[in-house]
C-alpha cells in the first residue's frame, strides 16, 4: 500500500494491489463530507500526484478521521506478527499459517484539507516524530494506537471466537458478523464498509486483497509454539463499552453496559485438532465507586444505589450475554476487607438470584489463588463440565465438541482477579479436553508456553489499566473522540453512486424468481446405527429436490461426565450413509454443505452443485434445554442461509417427553426462539421462509384404547383434535405463525423397534404424532407431508415433507454487463475531462437521463425504492398525502354547482358501480 498526494486540487490516492481509494476535500462541502473515488489503477490518472513519505509502504489503513474540522486519512506504517492461531503442516512438514496476526507498532495521519503537516513525515527523524505526537491534531491518536495494545488480521475475523467466526475466512462473512463491541475504528472504517458493498463483485477481489479495511482490536494477543505439534494462542478483546466515560462511573450504567469488559480466548492448535475456550470478565455490574479509605492511599468501593434500582440494567447485561454465549455463571473473586465490600456483594447476589443467575463468591485474595488454583476448579467444576469447550478434528473435518456456556468473571480490582482464575479455568478445560479426545501432542513444555502467555497478558492489562488510572481525563477526552459520531467522516462516491442507482431502476433486468424444491426430514433414530435402507424416507416422489434438510433425534445416548457431551463418530457416520443414500437414488450429485450436532441432536444439509452455488452465507447456533438449559440432551440446532436473496432458517429441536409436560415443552419453545441468534441479532423469525421439524414429544390427550382403535380406522380428524401441539397452535401458545400440513399418516411413536407394532411394553405408551414438521413463510408451499412406516428399526418413524420454494435470483452475469455497459457510458462522457472536472460533472448532470432505454425502463416499471416505499401518515385537514408538501387540495368540478349537486341516490362510496348518473340538477325553489 502506498499514499500519493496532488497538491492542487488537493488529494489523496490510496494505491494498493492495483486498486485505487482517491480522497479529495470538496470545497464546498462541510469539512466532514468527503470525495471518494475507487477504481482499478489501470483506470487512474496519476498524473500530478507525487509519492508521500518517501514512497514508503504501508501495512493497512486505518480509516479516516475528523479533527477539529479537519478530514485525516490514518495508515498502518509498521506491525510486526505475533500469533499464529491456526496453521498445518505441509507435505515437508514445514508450517503453512492459516491465520495470522499482526501487533500495530505505528501510524501516520494524513490531512486531506490542506498541507499544514506535510513537512512532518518528510523524514523519518526523531525530531519529526515528537512533533507529529505533539503538534499533529492526531498526535493523541498516534501515541494511543502505537502503544502495542492493537491488533489486527488479515486473514480472519479477530472481534469473534474461533467458535463464532468458523474456520474458512471470508470477507464478506467477517463484515456481516463483526463484533463492533471490540472494533475499535469501527466509526473510521463505517463508510469504507458501505463503499465497498457498492463496488461491483468483480473489483471487489482487488478492493479486499488491498487491505483497504482493517479491523483493530485492543488488548493481548500472542502464540507460542511447542516444536511443530502444538501451539497455544492467547486473545484479549477489550470492549469499547464504556469508554466514554471512563473513570466516571464504576460498573453499569442503564444501558447495561459494564466498564473494563474483556473477552479473553484461549486458542490451541495441533497436528489433530483445533480447541477453543472463552471466558469474560468486567466491573461488577452495580453501580458503585471508589472512595478514600481511612488508611492512606487506600480505596474502598461505595454502593450508590440498591438491587431494586439496579436490577433493569443489571438484567439488559446479563441477557445480552445469554444471548451471545448460552448460559452464563458468575464468578467474582475478592477477598472481604469491610463492611462495604460485604454490602456490594451481598447486593450483587441479590441481583443474581432475582435474574436466575448461578454466582460463585470466592474470598480469597489473588496471591493465595495462585499457590492453590485447585480450590478455583473445585469450585467451579459442575460448571465447567456443563459448558464443554470448542473442538474440531482436523483430520476428519468434524466438530467434536462446542462451548454452551461462559464464565463471566469480576471483582473490585479486576484485571489482578481476573487473569487468576481464567488462567486455572483454561488449563483445566484443556487438559480435559485433550485427555478426552486422547490428544497425545500437547506435553510438559506445552503447560509452560500456557503459563507465559497468561503472565503476559495480566502484565498488558494491567499497564493500559493503570494508564488510565493514572491520567482519566486524558483518556476519556481521547476516547470521546475517538468514538464521537462528530468523528465520522462521510465518504461522497458519485460513480458508484449513480451505478446503484441504475441498477436500482434495472433491477428487472437481472433478477427473477425461480421456484425449487426442499426435503425436510426428521428422525428420532433411537441410537441406532443402521445398514437398514431409508430410501422410502429419502425419495417419497420420483421428482429429486433440490435441497435436503434433515434432523436427527437420539444419535447418541449421552451419559454424563464427559466434557464434550457428544460423540461427533455418530454424526459422521449418519452424514456418510444419508449422502451414500440420496446420492443412489437421484440423477444428481450431492454434497454436504452444512452440518452441526448439539448431543443426540443433528442437523445436516446436502445439496448439488447448482444450488451450493446460489449459498451466499451460511452460520449456525444451538441451545441446550435440558433439566433447565445446562444438558444438551434436549435442544434445538439452527441454520441460517442465503440462497440467492432469500433468507431461510432451518431448525432441529428435541423438546421435553412426557404426556404432562405440555408447559415445559412451550417453554423449550420459547427458549430456543429466544436464544436462538445469527449474525447482527438475526433470530428464528426474521427470515423469509423457516422450517422447524424434530421430535416435540407432544401426544394425543385421549385414552390409549381410543387412540389406537382411532389409528385402526384410520380416523386422524379425531386424534388431531386432541393432539396437544395442534391445540398449543389453535390458542397461539406454541409456534405462532407456524403452518402445519393435515396430518394424513398415523402416529409415529411409540413402536416395538423392528415390528410395525405399537408399544406393548409394561409402559404401554399411547401412540402420538411426537414428530412434526412446520413451516412459515411466503416463500415456501408445502406439496407433501407424509411418514415411512416401513422403516422399523427405532421406536419412531421418519416423517418427511417437501416444499417449493420461491427465489429471488440475482443473474450475476447481466448485472455485471449492465454495471459495464453503464460505466461505459459514463466513461464516455467524461473521457475529454480532467479527474476534478469528472467528479464536478456527475455531481452535476445525470447521465442516465440522457439513456433513453433507461428512460423507457422507468416509464413502464416502478423502481424499487417507490415499491419499497413506507405509507405516508395519515391525512388532516392541513396536510393531504397525495398532494404532498402540505398543500391544500384543489378540486376542479366540470359542472357548474350553482346547477347541478352530487346525486343523492347514487352510493356513498364513489368505487361501487352505479348505472345511476354522478350529476343531477338542483331543484329550483320558488321565491314569494
Amino acid at each position: 500500500m502506498k499514499l500519493y498526494l496532488r497538491k492542487s486540487p488537493r488529494a489523496i490516492a490510496v494505491v494498493s494491489n492495483g486498486y485505487v481509494l482517491n480522497f479529495e476535500q470538496r470545497k464546498h462541502e462541510s469539512s466532514s463530507k468527503v470525495t471518494v473515488q475507487a477504481v482499478g489503477e489501470n483506470f487512474f490518472d496519476l498524473g500530478g500526484f507525487t509519492a508521500l513519505s518517501n514512497n514508503l509502504s504501508f501495512d493497512g489503513l486505518f480509516g479516516l478521521i475528523s479533527v477539529k474540522g479537519q478530514v485525516f486519512i490514518g495508515v498502518i506504517v509498521s506491525s510486526k506478527k505475533v500469533a499464529v492461531p491456526r496453521w498445518r503442516l505441509d507435505q515437508d512438514d514445514r508450517i503453512v499459517e492459516e491465520e495470522t496476526v499482526y501487533q500495530v507498532l505505528n501510524i501516520n495521519f494524513y490531512c486531506i484539507d490542506n498541507d499544514r503537516y506535510d513537512s512532518m513525515f518528510d523524514d523519518l527523524s526523531d525530531v519529526n516524530y515528537e512533533r507529529q505526537l505533539t503538534e499533529h491534531p492526531c498526535g493523541h491518536f498516534k501515541k494511543l494506537i502505537s502503544d502495542g495494545s492493537f491488533y489486527y488480521s488479515k486473514n480472519f475475523d479477530m472481534s469473534n471466537c474461533l467458535q463464532e467466526r468458523g474456520l474458512v475466512h471470508r470477507v464478506e462473512y467477517t463484515i456481516d458478523n463483526q463484533d463492533q463491541q471490540y472494533i475499535w475504528n469501527f466509526n473510521q472504517i463505517s463508510e469504507l464498509v458501505q463503499l465497498r458493498s457498492r463496488i461491483a463483485a468483480q473489483e471487489r477481489v482487488y478492493f479486499d486483497s488491498g487491505y483497504f479495511l482493517v479491523f483493530l482490536i485492543r488488548g493481548f494477543c500472542q502464540s507460542m509454539i511447542d516444536e511443530k505439534s502444538a501451539s497455544v494462542t492467547l486473545i484479549s478483546r477489550i470492549s469499547t463499552e464504556g469508554m466514554e466515560n471512563l473513570q466516571e462511573f464504576k460498573g453499569i450504567d442503564h444501558n447495561g453496559k459494564v466498564s473494563n469488559f474483556v473477552e479473553t480466548e484461549t486458542i490451541v492448535q495441533t497436528k489433530r485438532y483445533v480447541f477453543s475456550y472463552v471466558m469474560t470478565g468486567g466491573d461488577i455490574p452495580l453501580n458503585w465507586e471508589l472512595v478514600e479509605g481511612q488508611l492512606l492511599h487506600t480505596k474502598k468501593p461505595k454502593l450508590l444505589t440498591g438491587a431494586h434500582t439496579v436490577q433493569p440494567s443489571f438484567d439488559l447485561h446479563f441477557d445480552e450475554l445469554m444471548s451471545k454465549y448460552g448460559v452464563v455463571s458468575i464468578v467474582n473473586v475478592s477477598k472481604s476487607k469491610n463492611d462495604a465490600y460485604d454490602t456490594l456483594v451481598d447486593t450483587y447476589k441479590e441481583c443474581a438470584v432475582s435474574k436466575g443467575i448461578d454466582i460463585c463468591l470466592i474470598e480469597d485474595s489473588a496471591s493465595s489463588l495462585n499457590k492453590i488454583p485447585h480450590r478455583i476448579i473445585f469450585l467451579l467444576k459442575d460448571k465447567i463440565y456443563e459448558f464443554g469447550s470448542f473442538a474440531y478434528d482436523v483430520e476428519k473435518k468434524i466438530y467434536v465438541g462446542k462451548q454452551t456456556g461462559v464464565f463471566r468473571i469480576s471483582a473490585v480490582n479486576l484485571f489482578k482477579n481476573l487473569n487468576v482464575v481464567a488462567k486455572a479455568i483454561s488449563h483445566d478445560v484443556l487438559e480435559l479436553t485433550a485427555n478426552e479426545l486422547e490428544e497425545k501432542d500437547i506435553s510438559s513444555t506445552f503447560w509452560k508456553l500456557h503459563e507465559s502467555l497468561w503472565k503476559n497478558n495480566e502484565f498488558w492489562l494491567k499497564r493500559l489499566n493503570t494508564k488510565h488510572s493514572k491520567n482519566p481525563s486524558k483518556y476519556r477526552k481521547i476516547y470521546r473522540s475517538l468514538f464521537s459520531p462528530g468523528s465520522i467522516v462521510n465518504l461522497y462516491d458519485p460513480l458508484h453512486i449513480y451505478v446503484s442507482r441504475f441498477l436500482k431502476q434495472r433491477k428487472h433486468d437481472f433478477t427473477f424468481e425461480k421456484e425449487i424444491s426442499i426435503f425436510a426430514g426428521t428422525f428420532n433414530v433411537n441410537g441406532k446405527l443402521t445398514k437398514e435402507k431409508v430410501e422410502s424416507w429419502l425419495k417419497p416422489i420420483e421428482e429429486s429436490p433440490d435441497i435436503y434438510v434433515i434432523g436427527l433425534e437420539e444419535i447418541v445416548e449421552l451419559s454424563p461426565g464427559h466434557m464434550l457431551s457428544t460423540d461427533p463418530y455418530t454424526k459422521a457416520f449418519w452424514e456418510k450413509k444419508l449422502l451414500t443414500e440420496i446420492n443412489s437414488y437421484n440423477d444428481r450429485k450431492y454434497h454436504a454443505v452444512w452440518s452441526s450436532q448439539l448431543g443426540g441432536l443433528a442437523l445436516l444439509i446436502f445439496t448439488d452443485d447448482e444450488n451450493k452455488a446460489r449459498i451466499k452465507h451460511i452460520e449456525g447456533d444451538m441451545k441446550k434445554t435440558g433439566f433447565g438449559g445446562i444438558s444438551s440432551n434436549k435442544g434445538a440446532i439452527a441454520v441460517h442461509l442465503s440462497l440467492s436473496n432469500t433468507k431461510f432458517c432451518f431448525v432441529v429441536s428435541h423438546l421435553s417427553a412426557g404426556l404432562e409436560n405440555v408447559e415445559q415443552r412451550h417453554n423449550d419453545y420459547k427458549s430456543i426462539a429466544k436464544h436462538i441468534r445469527f449474525s447482527r441479532g438475526t433470530r428464528i423469525k426474521d427470515h423469509d421462509g423457516i422450517i422447524w421439524m424434530g421430535d416435540f414429544n407432544y401426544r394425543i390427550l385421549l385414552s390409549n384404547d381410543d387412540v389406537r382403535r382411532a389409528i385402526v380406522e384410520r380416523n386422524y380428524h379425531m386424534l388431531f383434535e386432541k393432539d396437544q401441539l395442534n391445540q398449543q397452535m389453535i390458542s397461539g401458545e406454541s409456534f405462532p405463525f407456524f403452518d402445519e400440513m393435515e396430518i394424513t399418516f398415523p402416529p409415529t411413536y411409540k413402536f416395538n423397534p423392528g415390528t410395525s407394532e405399537y408399544d406393548t411394553s409394561e409402559k404401554m405408551r399411547i401412540p402420538a404424532w411426537t414428530d412434526r414438521i412446520l413451516s412459515r413463510g411466503e416463500v415456501l408451499r408445502q406439496e407433501l407431508y407424509g411418514s415411512a412406516e416401513d422403516i422399523l428399526f427405532s421406536d419412531h418413524r421418519p416423517v418427511y415433507a417437501l416444499f417449493t420454494a420461491t427465489l429471488t435470483v440475482v443473474d450475476e452475469t447481466k448485472r455485471a454487463a449492465l454495471v459495464s455497459g453503464i460505466k461505459d457510458t459514463i466513461n464516455e462522457v467524461l473521457k475529454d475531462l480532467t479527474e476534478e472536472e469528472k467528479l464536478a460533472y456527475l455531481e452535476e448532470n445525470d447521465i442516465l437521463a440522457s439513456n433513453e432505454e433507461s428512460k423507457a425502463a422507468n416509464a413502464t416499471k416502478p423502481t424499487e425504492a417507490k415499491r419499497n416505499k413506507k405509507l405516508p401518515p395519515p391525512s388532516s385537514d392541513q396536510h393531504k398525502w397525495w398532494v404532498g408538501n402540505g398543500k391544500q387540495a384543489k378540486v376542479t368540478l366540470p359542472v357548474d354547482p350553482e346547477e347541478y349537486m352530487l346525486n343523492p341516490g347514487r352510493n356513498c362510496n364513489p368505487f361501487e358501480p352505479s348505472e345511476l348518473p354522478l350529476y343531477v340538477k338542483r331543484e329550483r325553489r320558488l321565491s314569494g
